[in-house]
């Protein structure tokens, strides 16, 4: 029995965009009004085939499952070819004593391979149907993210003004900043040559001077309160 690949003329590893282009190859080709009347039914027969085929192969959750079904079906049949070979051997009139002892581990041997085989396909396959999901999901974050800011072009070209809701990344990513500034100054303030042309900056600097000093009284009266508070020393 064909598989929906195979009445597409595609491989199994076919991307969507081949897939649409083989349907639209085989739907011109066995349109049934392009047929004579004596093979009309048989383009009508074979255009449900390919139509049934691109319904199930064309919808991601549909092909996952046909791809899980088909490969569970391809390991019965080969277990079913497993068996029928092992019976035609068994059966077979030459040396039966050797065979009994010296093929068994060869047919297990055979069997094993094969399930290996047959396993490391389902891997790949499903390793490359994560690996599409991802593009997929990838291509939808950067579809979401044009259309949010041609969006908010549209609002402003209106004469809107955009206001954005701060997220905890957003906080998170001020607080690196503040740490980080935070940083860099005390590293600053302790070494010699820039704590002097500090020293100097401010004391030359009147309004620079009253605003630190007020952001200090600020950061020292809250401190005091702190202290108050859970009476520290």
């Amino acid at each position: 029995m064909k598989t929906l690949y195979e009445i597409l003329e595609v491989s199994e590893t076919a991307s969507n965009e081949i897939i649409e282009k083989a349907y639209k190859v085989l739907a011109k080709k066995y349109h049934p009004d392009l047929w004579s009347q004596d093979k009309k039914e048989y383009a009508e027969n074979k255009m449900q085939e390919i139509n049934n085929a691109y319904d199930v192969l064309s919808d991601e959750a549909k092909r996952k499952e046909y791809d899980y079904n088909l490969n569970l079906e391809k390991q019965k049949e080969l277990e079913k070819k497993i068996k029928e070979q092992n019976k035609n051997m068994y059966n077979q009139n030459v040396n039966y004593n050797n065979y009994n002892k010296q093929n068994e581990q060869t047919q297990e041997d055979f069997k094993q391979e094969e399930i290996r085989k047959m396993q490391e396909e389902m891997a790949r396959k499903q390793q490359e149907l994560r690996m599409r999901d991802a593009m997929n999901r990838n291509m939808q974050a950067k579809y979401e993210q044009k259309y949010e800011q041609a969006y908010e072009n549209y609002l402003r070209n209106l004469g809107y003004k955009i206001k954005y809701k701060w997220t905890w990344k957003n906080y998170k990513d001020l607080i690196i900043t503040i740490l980080i500034l935070a940083i860099i100054c005390t590293i600053l303030w302790f070494f010699p040559i820039t704590h002097k042309w500090i020293i100097d900056f401010y004391e030359s600097n009147p309004i620079i001077k009253t605003i630190i000093d007020i952001i200090g009284n600020i950061f020292v009266g809250i401190w005091n309160g702190i202290c108050s508070i859970f009476n520290f020393k």
